[in-house]
Parts: structure tokens; sequence; C-alpha cells
């Protein structure tokens, strides 16, 4: 059935499947090396990883020089230097393949880069007519094609590989063989090397994989104001067919950028994908991801994905056909900024609590703000924002716009609690470092108001000041009397607190209002959890208390 469909039907069948399902039907096609070489180099590349290279060998005897090309250009280098290390797996992994792929890459392959290669694989020694016989040289382990050029081998375990390269390349073309090893023994390392360096890059352009400068473009803030005056789309050139990434986590794809797809022509789907794969290379490079992870890449799509479905969202506000008409007139990219930007908007306003002076002289601790506020204000501040999962206590990227509005929240909570303690209530830096130098564990403004407001109750003013072990027993005394075995707050206390809290806090708006009600319940309920146990208050172990800082 599957050799009855046409190629182009076949090749679209193998790009919607991945990893051994892919290779498995590759294998089964009758034209198996023409639906190979039809693949984008990036899907080839991935179908690789995804296998694993040790698995993979019919796919790199049937690649074109192309495909090869790409692949080696991603794995023969570690930034701008090539590894030899990686250079020989692979080369080895090319020639149990087939030798004729091997033979064919070498006839093809740039010769700056196999002049690199080779320095880094082996030293070149000619004789010395002036000291024929006796040059320093001729006691090493040598190896030569000729009685001429002699070849020290730099590392023992790579030699079967070198030998074989240096055979064969010399049985392809002798005279293109010499003129490598005399370049070998003349050319400046550094200098060969960069030139082979960048005319790898020029390649990897074309795919998206531009200079880092170039690739944090995509992270450049777009104000708000300016999102309606930005260029629309212009014809591009789509390669077909093209790499199918949005694929690698087809079970993850948002809500809103599913809905659209849906209404996508095939065309208009064919430019999504070219436009999204150089997207997802501009993130790992951007990232300073390694181009050799398979992880690197689906971490790369899933972030994309987030940050295009905050921008549509944010953009369209929430409506499908609006979010369709800017899907179509503008660039991935431009959505892309658009919606970095509106977690960029909620980092400037972390870095303001960050900036404040008190906040960096008592090295920033971020604990003060409690959980999960501490971790959204940390996860924000990450050399890339991040968004605080506080149910799995870890950072990971933005999903979609509700995670963005959440965070804001979250925000507007920890600005709240600046603004309450040191602009309304009047809390001084060197308080805080007293409370902070007598508390055991990680204070948070919740027990620092707790212990306010019991040292309010029992010295009849505000006072940000440690408790004594009296004034704790005075005040269970006084307003958590117990009763049936237990401590309970008296009610009007509670009251009377929340309107006091109240009264400062609404002055700046219902939201503020909202904010300091739960704060003060918060108070209440860490009073009661831990104090309502309470039977002996002449017995308390400081040790114990969490909910106050006492002396």
């Amino acid at each position: 059935s599957f050799n009855a469909l046409s190629l182009k039907e076949q090749l679209e069948l193998v790009l919607s499947w991945r990893a051994k399902d892919r290779l498995n039907l590759i294998l089964l096609s009758q034209r198996a090396k023409a639906l190979v070489r039809l693949l984008p180099s990036p899907e080839l590349y991935l179908t690789i990883k995804e296998v694993g290279e040790e698995d993979s060998l019919e796919l790199l005897a049937l690649a074109n020089h192309r495909q090869l090309s790409y692949i080696f250009d991603l794995e023969f280098w570690k930034e701008q230097t090539l590894s030899p290390q990686q250079v020989c797996r692979w080369l080895d992994l090319l020639q149990k393949a087939s030798l004729e792929q091997f033979r064919s890459w070498l006839k093809q392959a740039d010769i700056e880069l196999l002049i690199t290669i080779l320095q880094k694989l082996v030293q070149v020694y000619v004789p010395d007519p002036d000291n024929l016989g006796a040059e320093p040289w001729r006691n090493k382990e040598l190896f030569t094609l000729d009685e001429y050029y002699y070849l020290e081998i730099k590392e023992e375990k790579f030699r079967p590989l070198v030998e074989a390269l240096l055979l064969h390349l010399r049985d392809i073309e002798q005279e293109r063989y010499y003129g490598i090893l005399d370049q070998v023994r003349w050319q400046v390392p550094a200098e060969i090397e960069d030139i082979s360096w960048r005319v790898r890059q020029g390649r990897l352009e074309d795919y998206g994989f531009y200079d880092f400068d170039e690739a944090f473009e995509i992270y450049r803030f777009v104000p708000d104001a300016r999102i309606p005056f930005l260029e629309t789309k212009t014809e591009f050139e789509i390669p077909l067919p093209s790499p199918r990434y949005p694929l690698a986590v087809p079970d993850k794809i948002p809500n809103l950028i599913r809905l659209i797809l849906d209404e996508l022509e095939e065309k208009e789907l064919e430019e999504f994908y070219a436009q999204f794969a150089r997207l997802v290379n501009k993130v790992m490079i951007a990232d300073v991801m390694d181009l050799t992870e398979l992880s690197s890449i689906k971490k790369a799509v899933e972030k994309v994905y987030g940050y295009l479905e905050i921008g549509l969202e944010f953009w369209s506000e929430g409506n499908l056909e609006r979010a369709l008409k800017i899907f179509r007139g503008h660039w991935l990219e431009q959505i892309f900024q658009v919606g970095f930007s509106q977690v960029l908007k909620l980092r400037f306003r972390a870095q303001k609590i960050e900036a404040k002076e008190w906040f960096r002289a008592l090295g920033k601790p971020f604990y003060l703000f409690g959980d999960p506020l501490a971790g959204i204000l940390k996860a924000l501040l990450a050399p890339r924002p991040k968004y605080y999962d506080a149910r799995r206590n870890e950072m990971r990227e933005f999903k979609d716009f509700k995670e963005v509005k959440k965070a804001e929240a979250e925000l507007e909570q920890a600005e709240f609690l600046l603004w309450l303690f040191f602009e309304v209530l009047g809390l001084k830096e060197a308080e805080l470092k007293t409370l902070l130098s007598c508390y055991q564990f990680e204070l948070n403004f919740p027990v620092i108001l707790a212990t306010a407001m019991v040292k309010g109750v029992v010295r009849g003013r505000l006072s940000f000041a440690p408790l004594s072990p009296q004034e704790l027993s005075q005040f269970l005394a006084q307003s958590m009397p117990l009763k049936d075995d237990k401590r309970t707050l008296e009610q009007n206390l509670k009251e009377s607190f929340k309107q006091w809290l109240v009264r400062r806090a609404e002055q700046r708006g219902a939201r503020e209002k909202k904010f300091a009600l739960l704060l003060a319940e918060k108070v209440f309920e860490m009073l009661g959890d831990e104090l309502g146990m309470i039977k002996e208050p002449e017995k308390i172990n400081p040790e114990l208390i969490t909910c106050l800082v006492l002396e």
C-alpha cells in the first residue's frame, strides 16, 4: 500500500511520523534513497538524533552531500572550534554506513574543512635534503603512502579512521591529496580553521542559525504602543518541503495556535513550518543551547510555542478571527517578540524590587515574600525570565497568557507588601535587620506583621521589634485565652486589626484592600495553628515558634 503511493505522498506520510516509525517507513519504500534525499536536512538530522546515531546508518548511507553537510556542520564544531573527537566519531559512522558514501563526502568536502581536520589529527613531515635520513622526526611512529610525506597521527585511538581517510583521499585524487598535505604543513591553523568556520556559518544561516547578536534580536522588546505599527509580512521563499519541527512535541501545541493551524491552507502551513524552524534555531543560538542535543530542540520548540501563543492571545485579545488575521499578516518572529515582551514587562517590575537599596544591602532576601511570591520573583529575574510552577517547585518557560496574568497578579502582591511595610507602616532597614538576626528560620512579611500585631496588643503601639517570652505570655492570656484545651484569637481583635490594616491599604485602591484582607487572614491562620495548642505559656520553647519573631 505504501509503495503504491507517489513519492510526494510517501514523503508527506514520512514527515507526519517520528523516530523509529519514520525510519521503518522509509526503509519500507522501494525508492528509499530518493525519499531520504527529499527530506529537509533538519528533519533528517532530527530523525537520526531521535533514533540514535548507531541505529541510523541506513539513513547516513542514503543521504546526499547537502544533508551530510548540515549534519556535520552541527556535529563537528564546538562553538568556533573543530572537535577532532566529533569528526572521527561521525566519519567512522559514515564509513560504517557506506564506503561509497564516505568516499563521496571526501571528494566533495570543502578543502578548508579537510585541511583543518588533518591539522587536528596529524603532523606532516617531509625529508630534508640537507639532513636526509637523520631528521629528528625519524624516530617517531610514522605513516606514509609514498615515502615522501610522513604523517604522525596525534592520537592513537584515531589511527584506523585517519589512515582510512588518508588512503581514500589519495585514491580519489592524488593531486588534490598532495595539495592538501602541503597546506596542512604551511597554513596557519587558526586562520584556516576560522575560514572553515565562516564557510560553515554561511551554510547554516540558510536554516536560521545566525550569529549570536542577530539571533538575540528575537528577544527585542516591543512596547504595546508599537504593536499596531509592526510591518506586515512580505513574500517569503519557502523551502519545500519545510522542516516539521512543530511536530517534535505534537501533544503540546497550545490551544489558540492549534485552532489557527486548523484554518490554514497547505501553502500557509508550509510557510508556518519554515518560519517556525528558523525561529527555533534562533532560540537555540540566543539561549546558547547545545545544537546537537535533541533535548535542546524540544526545549526551543516548547519555548517558541509558548511565546507565540502569548503574543497571539495578547495581540488579538483572545479573538480567533483577529488572531488568524494577525497570524497571516505578520512574521512569526514579530508575534514571538510581542509575547516575550509581555513577560519582559513583568521582569522590569521585578527588577525595580531587586534594585531597592535595603533589598540589595541585605543580600536579596527573596524569602521575605514567602511562597510562591519568592519563586515568582526569582524566576522573572533569571537570565531569561521564567514562569514559577509552585505546584512542582520549578522554573520553566511560560506556556500561555493565563500564566503571564497569574505571574502578574503574584507580582502585584509583592509590590503591595513593599508599599505597605516600608511606605505605609514605616518599617526601617535597621528594624528588619534586627528581626532577621533573631529569627532562626526564613523570615517573611506575614511573620513580621504577626509579630507587630502581638507587640501592638501588648504595648499599645505599632512596633517592629522581636517579642520577649513575657510579652508572648501576656498576649496569650489577654487575647487567646485557653478554652476547652484550645486557644482561639478573639474575634474583636481580628475585626479591629483587619479594619486597621484595611484603612491603610484602601487609600491606594480596592485591589490593595483585597490584598490586605488576605494578609490579615494569613496572620490569623498562622497564629491559630501554632499558638492554639499552647497550654502553659510560661514553658514556651522559642525554638519551636515559627509564626512570631522572639528575642
